[in-house]
């Protein structure tokens, strides 16, 4: 080893620190890199300065600091040196911050932002991108420096450090309906833990139970059940304080070692003396909190200056006259409360306290009297601080607020208070796995194979298995496999088994004749892709499908039922005769981005009389993973035969101008997340119908915007037309009169697809496809699939076209309902 170099190891080894601009510097070319060295005139810090320096310093210098050498990568993650960080950040005035969580614009993950209250503008920390839709909560206050996130669709719980941008996703649990969860430290170990506290299933012995994961702890990556349970003394306090928690949205809060969850007294024909069931971290035990002097029904627990301190919402009684009163609990033991603040809203903005649906006091700043505040969140995204002395109110933060066409003023405030922390997430053994560089390979490899290849080779081994089962996985694999976004063909006839569709990809389907056999015996309708799964409709059934993996679901429609109630009616209705339509319905498949699951959305008509103009119209909702079917009020239109186009969390349909009341065209549009129906006025052209009109009117998505097409069977002509930036413009005329093939004389003629590449149409008249070139005015590629092979009755139906999506979109079995609000 070189002169230098021993020298480095040691100035390193001992804490040395070299004062920019106070000494030498000689180079030393002993190596292939050159290297600048101090002279001997550096100076030598003991170990115990080194460390009052690095405890001054920013938690980005730190983490950078980490990197310098060994001794100071020890130094700096051990558990004593985070401690002492830990001490010395409550002490030190440090910058207000505060975390908020929030979808992202498609509601594809969840963004943490780091809001500073002296700046403007939020800093973005990180993303959750296994973590979609908008039921992502957030504790109101850290448990030193951790905080825990929860993820109510899949469901999952991540513990992050804001501070140091680390996070881990928790090993999966015990699903249930009902559950709560909170994180707390036990100082007799020094380890965080998360407990949760849920109640089981009806067949279950145990009908209350409480389970334990501790991050870094001896027992792995898993969670434990508290020993001895919940005793049976506590189990209607636990029955009221997990409903509290899951309905109210009312997270437990960790002070004095115990985790503290609410009891409501609604649940008891009583008044019960406990106001709240608390749990010991370091002894895992249960106890009660006595009630303060008044029902604390519409109350939350907060922590405050290490004090167990509950909040009386007094809003009810805006604009008369309100206020928010917070008691500060004296003794656990007596359960004595005293009255500490009475913050009265009424002289203070009682507009903004008004409004939002939760208002909540989610902690404190300052360490003095004069400079404490008290913060106060809500759900319309604003913060606020009061001033005990003064009793002033100001706002501190308001957030922007996202997806207007999908908002849905949230049941909880989605901020958290910020603290400065070194404290380490732990990572569990298998984040830790499938994050190693051969993992990282695995996956680049398994991203190139077909969908049921990867399927296949979950059984590998569990590595494999864990790995492609992860919703990164699965999500990585939609985007590399359909990136190209070139409409992809797939053909549905006739299988064998349940439920009897066979699939086959057009180019194979080309190349092998003997397959060109499989033609449908019934009538058969397909949905474009959403989100990986396509819908396939015969009259009475719907069928959920990913044509990539074989994975379906069956829905029942309501033809059956309404057939009796209606059979008069519905024998006398003459279904529309074209490849587009299946009997009396209209069935579109949508997704709510907000729970991030599918929806099947089935118009019925038991009554509908062209002459008269009168008709009937049902409209029911499934949730393709919950299984749960709900009645929806019917659109303020009728919708016509053709099947809707689904953009961005909404579907669209073309209303039907010979019936009801309206004699003009127009698009009724389904927003998924809200429920709610609205109309789009159509371009003119489009809206005027006439009797005498042969022409044709519907909707389709074409390159990610919502287009209305005109049928023209006069000119042969399709008309289509773009809605973008709230107008009309026309895309594209397709001439049709030179295709006899593609006439609008005597077929309905689709444009399902723009080939992204050549900019051509993909038509589709149910039996014949074809690539429309704009430019040449010219259908350049046509495929034929009404054909007759070997002698078969043309009868039959012909295999029907489908657009499709690879990907590993499944639903698993039957899920637990849960609440999402």
């Amino acid at each position: 080893m070189s002169r230098c170099n021993k020298r480095s190891n040691l100035a390193l080894s001992r804490g040395t620190v070299v004062r920019p601009g106070e000494m030498p510097v000689e180079v030393c070319l002993s190596s292939k890199r050159t290297k600048f060295m101090p002279s001997s005139a550096v100076v030598l810090l003991p170990d115990e300065i080194m460390t009052e320096v690095f405890l001054r310093l920013p938690i980005k210098s730190i983490l950078r600091f980490r990197a310098v050498c060994r001794s100071w990568a020890a130094l700096l993650s051990s558990e004593e040196f985070c401690s002492l960080h830990m001490a010395a950040t409550e002490v030190a005035p440090t910058p207000r911050k505060l975390l908020f969580v929030s979808p992202t614009a498609n509601f594809d993950s969840t963004a943490i932002y780091s809001c500073s209250l002296s700046a403007r503008g939020d800093d973005l920390l990180f993303t959750l991108d296994d973590a979609r839709g908008n039921f992502v909560d957030v504790t109101p206050a850290p448990c030193r420096g951790l905080t825990l996130l929860y993820d109510a669709v899949v469901p999952a719980y991540y513990v992050c450090n804001a501070a140091t941008r680390a996070i881990t996703r928790l090993p999966p649990c015990y699903d249930v309906p009902n559950a709560t969860a909170g994180l707390g430290f036990d100082a007799q170990t020094k380890k965080y833990k998360v407990v949760r506290f849920f109640q089981g299933r009806g067949h279950e012995k145990q009908a209350f139970n409480c389970e334990v994961y501790t991050l870094g702890g001896e027992e792995g990556d898993h969670w434990r059940p508290v020993s001895g349970g919940v005793p049976f003394r506590f189990c209607n306090f636990a029955r009221s304080a997990i409903w509290y928690a899951v309905f109210r949205k009312m997270q437990p809060v960790f002070a004095d070692g115990f985790l503290h969850w609410l009891i409501e007294p609604a649940f008891f024909a009583k008044m019960p003396r406990a106001a709240i069931i608390s749990f010991s971290l370091t002894n895992e035990t249960f106890s009660w909190v006595r009630s303060p002097p008044f029902v604390v029904s519409g109350a939350h627990l907060v922590e405050l200056d290490g004090h167990l301190c509950m909040v009386r919402d007094l809003r009810k009684d805006l604009p008369a006259g309100s206020m928010l009163e917070i008691w500060k609990l004296k003794d656990c033991t007596s359960g004595d409360w005293s009255l500490n603040h009475q913050i009265d809203l009424l002289g203070h903005l009682p507009r903004e306290f008004l409004e939002p649906q939760v208002v909540k006091v989610i902690g404190s700043f300052g360490s003095s009297k004069s400079s404490k505040r008290i913060i106060i969140a809500t759900s319309k995204h604003k913060v606020f601080a009061y001033d005990p002395l003064s009793g002033t109110l100001e706002t501190i933060h308001s957030a922007m607020e996202i997806h207007a066409s999908h908002q849905i003023e949230p049941s909880d405030t989605r901020f958290s208070l910020f603290r400065e922390s070194l404290a380490p997430v732990h990572k569990t053994k298998e984040e830790i796995a499938l994050s190693s560089p051969l993992a990282k390979v695995t996956k680049e490899i398994l991203l190139r194979i077909p969908a049921r290849s990867a399927l296949n080779l979950k059984l590998v081994c569990k590595q494999w298995l864990r790995l492609i089962k992860s919703e990164s996985f699965a999500h990585s694999f939609f985007l590399r496999k359909n990136m190209d976004k070139r409409p992809k063909i797939m053909l549905v006839g006739k299988g064998t088994g349940q439920p009897g569709f066979s699939f086959i990809p057009l180019n194979k389907w080309l190349q092998e004749p003997s397959n060109k056999r499989a033609l449908l015996d019934t009538k058969v309708v397909c949905s474009k892709p959403c989100h990986g799964l396509n819908l396939v409709s015969i009259e009475k059934k719907d069928y959920l499908y990913n044509p990539c993996t074989g994975f379906h679901r069956i829905n029942f429609n309501r033809r059956s039922h309404m057939h009796q109630l209606w059979k008069l009616h519905i024998d006398c209705i003459q279904p529309e005769d074209h490849p587009f339509s299946v009997g009396n319905k209209n069935v579109g498949l949508g997704f709510d981005p907000l729970i991030q699951e599918h929806i099947i959305v089935e118009f019925f008509y038991p009554l509908k009389d062209y002459e008269s103009r009168q008709y009937y119209l049902t409209c029911s909702l499934w949730s393709c993973n919950s299984q749960h079917v709900q009645q929806l009020a019917p659109p303020p239109l009728p919708v016509n035969d053709m099947p809707p186009a689904y953009l961005e969390g909404v579907l669209y349909w073309m209303s039907e101008p010979r019936l009801g009341q309206s004699h003009k065209r127009a698009i009724i549009s389904f927003n998924n997340a809200t429920k709610i129906f609205d109309i789009i006025p159509c371009p003119s052209c489009i809206a005027i119908w006439s009797s005498c009109s042969p022409s044709h009117a519907y909707v389709v998505e074409l390159d990610g915007v919502l287009c209305a097409v005109l049928a023209n069977p006069a000119v042969h002509e399709l008309d289509i037309w773009k809605w973008e930036f709230g107008q009309w413009d026309r895309a594209y005329t397709i001439y049709l009169k030179s295709w006899p093939d593609y006439s609008l004389i005597t077929n309905i003629v689709v444009p399902l697809s723009i080939d992204p590449t050549a900019g051509r149409v993909l038509l589709s008249t149910g039996k014949k496809l074809g690539f429309y070139n704009p430019l040449k005015q010219a259908i350049e590629t046509s495929f034929a699939l009404d054909q007759p092979l070997n002698g078969q009755s043309c009868k039959l139906m012909p295999v029907v076209p489908m657009l499709y999506e690879e990907s590993l979109a499944y639903y698993p079995g039957p899920v637990k309902g849960r609440v999402l609000k």
